[in-house]
């Protein structure tokens, strides 16, 4: 009996030691804070480190992230513009123009108006411009993208380019390879050409319009808005003029010209009347638009 008492007692000292065991591990482990707390912590701890690790990062894995910030929060107001759009029954509904040479949304007259302001303040009207440090080149400072996207270049080929090509930073060389492009004849030809640069800068201006219809930004009641998206679109891409519209978030390009100075100038550019698009007042003064950037450009930097 007392053999049987003693093993009992041995048994409930043991229970009770892995009872501590396992309070123990519980309070070592159990969480410290809310989730919802937790969650704040890290992200306060967490982006400061990926900023700074960003900065450590190649410059095409910088530019990526970027973009895809960038994008993503578009993406969050896009969101709230659906439902905003359904419940207020607003029409984002286009109709595509006819011809090569009217841009959505906009009259012929306006559509070369545009035109004639995007092409003074890229090569102050010249189309035979050979080109800028970085390779844009021609009367609308043309890329290899923009090139690619409109199709006078292969597509293939810009995505097989190296990343100063794809990044718009180094493609003169690139381009002055006429096996890149499917134009006969490659950049001399697409020089010599006026009025299929005029086509290809409204097929690419009418591509970034669909694009800004879709993601919610433009209205075809609103042919002032239509012109500048495409304007700053044309200047720093279709995610940057998105992030203008949508929230209001400006960047620039190589040059430090800002988004919302092309912006501006394309809004600006459909009500001013140009002889070359069957106007009767008069053309702007010499060096108009260009002063029109630096100083729209001082005043956003």
């Amino acid at each position: 009996m007392e053999s049987t008492t003693q093993e009992l007692f041995k048994v409930r000292q043991e229970i009770a030691g892995l009872r501590l065991m396992v309070r123990a591990t519980y309070r070592q482990t159990q969480p410290k804070m809310h989730w919802i707390v937790s969650a704040t912590v890290a992200a306060v701890v967490a982006i400061p480190a990926l900023v700074i690790g960003l900065q450590h990062l190649p410059q095409e894995a910088q530019d990526a992230i970027d973009t895809g910030l960038d994008w993503t929060a578009n993406q969050v107001v896009v969101a709230g513009r659906m439902w905003a759009d359904y419940t207020g029954n607003i029409d984002r509904s286009y109709s595509l123009p006819n011809g090569d040479l009217t841009l959505i949304g906009l009259t012929d007259v306006q559509s070369c108006r545009w035109r004639y302001a995007v092409r003074k303040a890229e090569s102050s009207g010249y189309y035979a411009h050979p080109g800028n440090q970085y390779g844009y080149f021609a009367g609308y400072g043309f890329g290899a993208e923009a090139l690619s996207i409109v199709g006078l270049v292969k597509r293939s080929a810009f995505k097989s380019a190296p990343y100063a090509v794809r990044s718009g930073k180094d493609q003169k060389a690139w381009l002055d390879d006429a096996g890149n492009w499917t134009l006969a004849g490659g950049k001399a030809a697409f020089l010599n050409n006026q009025h299929l640069q005029d086509v290809a800068v409204s097929a690419l201006a009418n591509e970034n319009i669909k694009d800004g219809f879709s993601n919610r930004v433009l209205s075809q009641t609103k042919p002032e808005q239509v012109a500048g998206f495409a304007a700053a679109a044309h200047l720093k891409g279709l995610t940057a003029a998105i992030s203008w519209y949508l929230r209001g978030k400006d960047s620039h390009d190589a040059n430090g010209t800002n988004t919302s100075t092309y912006a501006a100038m394309g809004e600006a550019s459909i009500s001013k009347q140009v002889p070359e698009c069957g106007d009767g007042g008069a053309v702007q003064p010499p060096g108009f638009w260009s002063r029109l950037l630096r100083t729209s450009t001082t005043a956003h930097e």
